[in-house]
């Protein structure tokens, strides 16, 4: 009998413990779902299943648009050309997109010091963009250091690059089609342009 009490108390507690509370999930019975066999995207065999395969290297997606001097700031300076015109409006556009993501090592006036809230706060303090060598650089190269980052800085065409904006690149008959580039980031480097001679009028 006392067997008979010592199954029924171990029944009980186990009862008890498929509830787990509000907090917690109660006790799957099944694990079908929880632990079904799925195929990941280039895995499994091509008996009886569709699979997604690699693509052959060197692929280029149709409606995909390519940086064509990547790793390169020399050709992109010498080639890259900025089509846009400085005008009011689009350095006012500039100065949104640098407020929005240079400001915070820049500064307000490109010189790295007020309105730099992180670039006191960095081992390595960001350089600024008044410098004899930052005028020196073609809008191209400037370009390309927005597009690729340099150094510490990061690339920024994740927040600036938009596909309407950008000119599709692709080879034919061994040409480089024209890259135009993105107007963001091209308004931004008309705005480090207009605050260099900020920079200089104020000296």
């Amino acid at each position: 009998m006392k067997n008979f009490y010592f199954v029924l108390c171990l029944l009980f507690l186990a009862g008890c413990s498929c509830s787990g509370g509000k907090n917690r999930t109660d006790s799957q019975w099944t694990t079908d779902m929880a632990k079904q066999s799925n195929v990941k995207a280039q895995e499994g065999t091509d008996e009886g299943q569709i699979l997604m395969k690699a693509s052959p290297k060197g692929t280029r997606a149709r409606n995909r648009r390519y940086y064509p001097y990547p790793g390169d700031p020399l050709k992109a300076g010498k080639e890259l050309k900025n089509p846009l015109p400085k005008t009011a409006d689009v350095i006012m556009t500039g100065r949104a997109h640098y407020e929005r993501y240079c400001i915070y090592c820049h500064g307000s006036k490109g010189d790295a010091g007020e309105g730099a809230t992180v670039a006191p706060k960095m081992v390595i303090q960001p350089a600024s963009l008044l410098t004899d060598k930052a005028k020196a650089y073609t809008d191209g190269r400037l370009y390309h250091i927005i597009y690729e980052g340099q150094g510490l800085m990061g690339a920024y065409r994740i927040q600036l690059e938009t596909e309407e904006q950008v000119v599709m690149s692709h080879y034919m008959k061994n040409s480089l089609e024209k890259y135009r580039g993105s107007d963001s980031m091209w308004s931004v480097v008309n705005y480090v342009r207009f605050l260099q001679k900020a920079g200089e009028s104020s000296q």
